[in-house]
C-alpha cells in the first residue's frame, strides 16, 4: 500500500543514512559491499539513496543477493532514476521506497560486442542468455506487469515505470522520500566508516 512521505518509519539511533550514485561495476560494488559490511557492525538499519543507470549484470546480481542477505534492515530510495541492472539490485532490499517523481526502466540484457570471431560470440551469447534468464527470474518473483504489458514485450522494447506505477506492480513498496533527520550524518556510499567532513 502506498503511503505519504510523512508516514515513513521514524529514525532511531541505530539508523545510518548514505548515498550511492553511479554505475554498477566491479569497483563500485566492491566499495559498496565493504561499506555496508562495516555499517552492519555499528547500526541496525541502513537507509540508502540509490541512483544508477545500470552497468554490469553480474555485479548487479551480486548486489541483489548481498542486499537480501544483509543481517540488518535495508531501505533503498529511488529519488530520481534507477535503470537496467540497478533495478535488479534495488529489488534485493527488504524495504523499497520511491519518490512519486522517480522513474524505473527495465530491459533485456544487451551487449555491444561486434566483430568477434564465431567461437567468442558463442560464449558471449551463452552469457547473455544466462544473464537474461537470471534477471527475468528475479523480476518475475518480485513484480506483476502492468495491464497490457507482457513479458514477451521485453523482447521488443524497454519498460518505463513512474514511482506510482512501481508501487502498483510491486517494484517498490511505497511512495516516500529520502529524508534524514536534521543534523544527521549522511555518508557517501564508500565511506561509511568515517563521518563526512
Amino acid at each position: 500500500m502506498a503511503t505519504t512521505p510523512e508516514s515513513s518509519t521514524p529514525s532511531t539511533p541505530g539508523d545510518v543514512y548514505a548515498v550511492f550514485c553511479g554505475p554498477i561495476n566491479e569497483e563500485s560494488v566492491r566499495q559498496l559491499l565493504a561499506s555496508l559490511a562495516t555499517a552492519t557492525r555499528q547500526k541496525q538499519h541502513v537507509h540508502l539513496l540509490f541512483q544508477s543507470s545500470g552497468g554490469c549484470v553480474g555485479d548487479g546480481i551480486c548486489l541483489y543477493n548481498f542486499f537480501k542477505a544483509l543481517p540488518v534492515g535495508l531501505t533503498l530510495y529511488n529519488v530520481g532514476s534507477i535503470s537496467s541492472i540497478a533495478v535488479i539490485a534495488y529489488l534485493g532490499a527488504s524495504r523499497r521506497i520511491t519518490s512519486a517523481r522517480a522513474m524505473f526502466m527495465i530491459h533485456r540484457t544487451t551487449t555491444k560486442l561486434t566483430g568477434a570471431p564465431a567461437a567468442i560470440m558463442k560464449g558471449v551469447t551463452k552469457n547473455l542468455i544466462l544473464s537474461d534468464e537470471h534477471c527475468e527470474s528475479i523480476l518475475r518473483e518480485s513484480i506483476t506487469l502492468a495491464d497490457g504489458e507482457q513479458w514477451s514485450d521485453l523482447d521488443l522494447r524497454d519498460f518505463f515505470f513512474s514511482g506510482e506505477e512501481a508501487v502498483k506492480i510491486g517494484l517498490a513498496h511505497e511512495i516516500g522520500e529520502f529524508s534524514p533527520p536534521p543534523k544527521s550524518d549522511v555518508y557517501h556510499f564508500f565511506d561509511l566508516r568515517q563521518p563526512p567532513q
